[in-house]
């Protein structure tokens, strides 16, 4: 992929996750494994951290921002905005490996989410690994067919995996569902 558009991209869902987020509680996820009960408290502190190392992510702070997350997800494991976030900064700052940990943890707690399944094939696909970044695009394309971006990602494997006539009618769907590049 494009690493500039994939920058700008990344940025852009921050901001969306952060605006969304703000002031909210986080998705609670239901593990009845887990030995300790998040508070109220901790879930908002965490909200709290996550919402400023979305801060600290726009002002350029980047090593400030990921501390942000980790103390969010110290605090709530079970964040998923600020695992996404973490995983998204990292990403950012070509830190693909720890990237793919973060995007694992979100598709641990919630495996439906085709965001996180599409941003894994992008660490995935950064890191080389295009069988397995194909095999995480098939997933959010399983979950949500629509997904433009998700089809342009996969056009990009496709033809880096050089089966180009597939490629191109991946790119093809992704314009038809309104992708511009």
């Amino acid at each position: 992929m494009n690493i500039v558009f994939t920058k700008k991209c990344l940025i852009a869902i921050m901001l969306i996750t952060a605006i969304f987020s703000a002031g909210c509680s986080e998705k609670t996820i239901d593990n009845s494994t887990s030995a300790t009960e998040i508070t109220d408290e901790q879930k908002q502190e965490a909200t709290d951290w996550n919402n400023k190392g979305v801060d600290l992510f726009i002002a350029g702070r980047y090593e400030e921002a990921l501390k942000a997350y980790e103390k969010a997800v110290e605090l709530d494991p079970y964040n998923i905005y600020a695992w996404y976030n973490k995983g998204n900064t990292l990403s950012y700052i070509g830190r693909y490996d720890e990237a793919l940990q973060a995007y694992n943890k979100m598709i641990e707690l919630n495996p439906e989410d085709a965001n996180a399944w599409n941003l894994r094939a992008g660490v995935l696909n950064n890191l080389g690994r295009y069988e397995e970044s194909l095999e995480s695009l098939d997933k959010a394309l399983e979950i949500d067919p629509q997904y433009p971006v998700a089809w342009y990602g996969k056009a990009t494997v496709l033809e880096k995996l050089g089966r180009n006539s597939e490629a191109q009618v991946c790119y093809e769907k992704a314009r038809e569902l309104g992708y511009v590049n």
